[in-house]
């Protein structure tokens, strides 16, 4: 009986410290201000848009993830104040890598101007953003397509880029959308602005064409090529965007 109970001690015992250590290797995320060493600013943003900057930097390997951001705009002294945080997951097994993120700060509508975008944690990291008065009274020059993947591909032999996009259309009870145009911008060195401007058709062969779940792909090459990092950024449907950081060397 007493080995028993001895060996009942001993298994509690056991599973109580393979709780603790299990608890210890996963405890709750710290949130830490973000190691931010660019500010990728997109071109083409006016007064009736809602402005948005993107934060560039790398984390040292992988128990860190993406956390908040916030800004702070002060159009008298027409600076923008942005700061930004990271999730560190301690106790857990990292892998050394150094991995590039980018994080989205949306400013709101702003008045026109030319304003200083400036990174809270360090002062250093900064960039221009110029808003322009507004053309239209739509939050958007042009109805652009929902765009979902963007990249640029890079041929391995030639060299050459090429600007890759897939999404799906939207679903129209009368006509269906189609691209137009997809104008591209480098602005000014580090950041490709892409407006794959869509139209609404009413042509039925032209809408009986499309799949049936409305995929499109959409592939041309780049007039200029891209080096070195930057920001891939593409306006999509209603006002939104989509980000992606690119590194071509």
């Amino acid at each position: 009986m007493k080995h028993l109970i001895l060996l009942l001690g001993l298994g509690l015992n056991v599973a109580a410290a393979a709780h603790a250590a299990q608890n210890q290797q996963s405890p709750n995320p710290i949130e830490v201000p973000a190691e931010i060493e660019r500010i990728f600013i997109p071109q083409g943003f006016d007064d009736n848009d809602n402005v948005e900057v993107v934060l560039h930097g790398n984390f040292p390997n992988t128990c860190y993830q993406v956390g908040n951001a916030e800004a702070k705009v002060d159009a008298a002294s027409r600076t923008v104040t942005v700061s930004a945080t990271s999730l560190k997951y301690p106790g857990t097994f990292c892998i050394q890598s150094i991995t590039p993120f980018i994080q989205t700060v949306k400013l709101g509508i702003i008045p026109e101007g030319d304003y200083q975008v400036i990174y809270s944690k360090d002062q250093q990291v900064r960039s221009s953003l110029q808003v322009t008065r507004r053309k239209t009274e739509s939050p958007d020059d042009y109805l652009y397509a929902t765009v979902e993947n963007a990249y640029i591909d890079v041929n391995s032999e030639s060299g050459k880029q090429a600007l890759k996009m897939q999404g799906h259309f939207p679903f129209f009870f009368i006509g269906c959308m189609v691209l137009k145009d997809v104008r591209v911008l480098k602005s000014p060195t580090d950041v490709l602005v892409v407006q794959p401007i869509a139209e609404i058709v009413e042509d039925e062969a032209v809408c009986a064409s499309q799949p049936e779940d409305r995929a499109f792909e959409y592939t041309s090459g780049l007039a200029e090529p891209f080096k070195g990092e930057g920001l891939l950024h593409v306006r999509t449907l209603h006002g939104n965007s989509l980000n992606r950081y690119i590194n071509i060397q």
